[in-house]
């Protein structure tokens, strides 16, 4: 089709489950499946509208053996507002429209072990030779390796509470209340309510709609069924596994301009051991009080190409999360403290296809007002932003940005974000991905890993994604 072509061409796998390396952003199995960017439009009435934008996850289990995947939705403030879970038996798919779920339809989705009869001579149910190692008797005559792992060895007693859970369509109002309030839009404050940010650069918040409606999603791997957030201590003293036997994929659907987009998950491995996951800051301890997960970190420092040349009708955009939003008056992570700014935890720098340079602009506050400060463009956990330049600084048409979050600055740096936010000892971490707009198509991938500074200190700027290839960054 002219308006789908095929975009975030990204290999589901890319290593195998052997290969895998805890702290490096590789697609393997995984013990939690991150989907960082969720959009289903909504029609006039506040209603998911079946001729518009939807976003659509598939979870994977690669094991032989069942496991129960326990699914939590977030808004784009990074407050969990549900939980749901599913039975994955040995090799079973999930596929969820998440414009069924803000339906409350959840009999699209819910999967369940299904036996089905093979039609010899061609197909052996299961074949003899295949993964799970089982070998069926009344179709070889034999059976040498033994009756192998059964598909489905979920209990009853793991899943007292389901599913499946049907049709809830009672449910959607509810359901969509709890993600819409927070794209409403806000009012910048700037630096101390100064409201001293350039006239030139907008907000990402002066253009926030209602819809398409946007929040997050993460699957994980679980001992049995629940309704606690990840966020709560209980959740990682028992109730979460560190199984690495998840991959998933995201796809992005609008009828109305015509595209389709497709691209990895993000996967987070686990590892147990005292080199692994106790070693560092994981993925979700942001939000655990301390609370261990064993999960590897994200990205500390990001990079990814622009294009704004509309004359031409190419422009992009960027999907960016991280792992919490800032917002004048919210609570800083660490110390509780309300934040004075909604100014970012983060630089960035931009370079055109000549080389040509631009940063993030100083902030100057000696002794005050506070000028020349760019508005913080990834206020969210989790956002779609126009790269353009009336949001960023950018030197040319075409080029990349480098964005590098505060593990990764050069130490030591002066922060120029004021009290209470003390960014350089926060854990901060992302996942960015680039999509195109180019006439009447549209491409895209996810970012570069430039380093993840909280598994690798040493990876902090200039020393970012650069290896003369004779040893290791560490």
């Amino acid at each position: 089709m002219r308006r789908a072509a095929p975009v975030w061409l990204v290999a589901i796998m890319v290593a195998t489950a052997a290969g895998a390396n805890f702290c490096a952003r590789d697609n393997v199995p995984s013990a939690t499946l991150l989907f960082p960017f969720i959009a289903v439009d909504l029609d006039v009435a506040g209603v998911p509208d079946s001729t518009g934008e939807t976003t659509i996850s598939r979870v994977t289990n690669a094991s032989h053996q069942a496991v129960v995947v326990h699914v939590t939705v977030w808004d784009v403030e990074g407050t969990p507002h549900a939980v749901f879970n599913e039975i994955l038996s040995g090799y079973d798919v999930l596929q969820i429209n998440w414009r069924d779920f803000l339906n409350g339809r959840f009999d699209y989705f819910d999967t369940a072990h299904t036996d089905f009869t093979a039609t010899l001579p061609w197909t052996l149910d299961p074949f003899e030779w295949g993964p799970d190692g089982r070998d069926d008797t009344s179709q070889s005559g034999s059976d040498p390796y033994g009756a192998g792992e059964p598909r489905s060895t979920v209990t009853a007693s793991q899943c007292p509470m389901g599913p499946p859970y049907g049709n809830r369509s009672e449910l959607a109002p509810v359901l969509r209340s709890l993600f819409a309030g927070s794209l409403a839009a806000r009012e910048h404050g700037g630096c101390g309510g100064l409201y001293s940010l350039r006239s030139t650069r907008l907000g990402l918040w002066e253009s926030a709609r209602t819809t398409p409606l946007v929040f997050y999603a993460t699957v994980d791997v679980v001992a049995g069924c629940t309704d606690l957030f990840p966020s709560q201590a209980a959740y990682f003293a028992g109730v979460a596994r560190n199984d690495n036997v998840l991959f998933g994929e995201v796809i992005y659907l609008d009828a109305q301009s015509g595209y389709s987009e497709m691209m990895p998950a993000v996967h987070i491995e686990a590892a147990s051991g005292a080199t692994g996951g106790a070693s560092v800051t994981g993925f979700y301890e942001e939000r655990t009080a301390g609370t261990e997960t064993y999960r590897e970190p994200l990205a500390t420092a990001l990079a990814f190409s622009y294009a704004d040349d509309t004359a031409a009708g190419i422009t992009s955009e960027a999907i960016v999360w991280k792992n919490h939003s800032e917002f004048a008056g919210e609570p800083d992570p660490v110390t509780g403290a309300q934040a004075i700014c909604d100014l970012g935890s983060y630089v960035y720098y931009a370079w055109d296809m000549d080389e040509r340079s631009l940063a993030t602009r100083d902030l100057i506050c000696d002794p005050g007002p506070c000028i020349l400060y760019d508005p913080n463009q990834l206020p969210f956990i989790t956002q779609r932003v126009p790269l353009v330049s009336n949001y960023f600084d950018l030197p040319g048409a075409y080029g990349w940005m480098l964005l590098v979050f505060p593990p990764s600055y050069d130490q030591p740096f002066a922060d120029r974000t004021p009290e209470p936010y003390g960014y350089l000892t926060h854990p901060t971490m992302g996942w960015a991905a680039l999509r195109f707009e180019w006439g009447g198509y549209s491409c895209g991938s996810d970012a570069i890993t430039m380093s993840n500074a909280l598994c690798f200190p040493t990876q902090v700027m200039p020393n970012l994604g650069t290896n003369d290839g004779t040893a290791p960054i560490r």
